[in-house]
């Protein structure tokens, strides 16, 4: 992926050519814009993605550029941002499900963000597209299709279905869902902790926490 840079404007050439480089950067603009709203000091502000008028199979995005160093940031600050992130947006999805509005990818792998009714139902299509990138990537393996079989059929229901029976109830909220130590940097002059690169979806609060640095 091709990095220019300039004094307020970074610039991401994506590395995938064609409608499927085209839907990554179209993914990313919209959920960093997502993102934006509820948290617009500690994330870029996206300006724009398009395709370059030159290399018509090439696409791009742009936001403001953060001059951020490659140190972890402040834990209790960088907590302290997603904890907002999450209360402010706590039950405004668009039609109050689970999933967004357009496809976002965590490098190349397309998620499955179709909206879904309940936690269980998304998670289970989600870790479902997962599973076949793996298969698809290595090929078949029958232990782990036996593993898949009992994953699906006996422990996400029995952990995720009580979560909204017998009068439970999750409020989605957005997810940054892609947290982890290269995605999240402190500012270079105010060390505040700086989120990007976000495959953002509303779902339950802990689905940012399963790769936090």
């Amino acid at each position: 992926m091709a990095d220019t840079r300039s004094s307020n404007v970074d610039i991401d050439e994506n590395g995938a050519l064609g409608d499927r480089g085209r839907e990554m950067m179209r993914g990313t603009f919209q959920s960093e814009e997502t993102l934006y709203a509820f948290a617009p000091s500690n994330v870029p502000k996206p300006l724009a993605w398009g395709t370059c008028k030159q290399e018509p199979d090439s696409h791009f995005y742009m936001c403001d550029f953060y001059d951020m160093t490659d140190d972890l940031p402040d834990i209790a600050r960088f907590c302290a941002v997603v904890a907002k992130i999450h209360l402010d947006s706590m039950g405004k999805s668009p039609n109050g499900q689970y999933g967004f509005h357009v496809t976002t990818h965590l490098a190349y792998v397309d998620n499955d963000n179709s909206w879904s009714d309940s936690w269980e139902e998304w998670y289970t299509k989600a870790l479902n597209r997962m599973l076949q990138e793996e298969e698809k990537s290595h090929g078949p393996d029958d232990e782990l299709k036996s593993l898949t079989n009992d994953m699906f059929e006996k422990v996400v229901p029995r952990l995720l279905r009580p979560l909204e029976t017998g009068g439970r109830q999750i409020n989605p909220c957005l997810i940054h869902s892609d947290l982890w130590p290269g995605n999240v940097k402190p500012d270079a002059e105010t060390d505040e902790p700086i989120i990007f690169d976000s495959c953002a979806f509303w779902g339950h609060n802990e689905g940012s926490e399963v790769v936090s640095p």
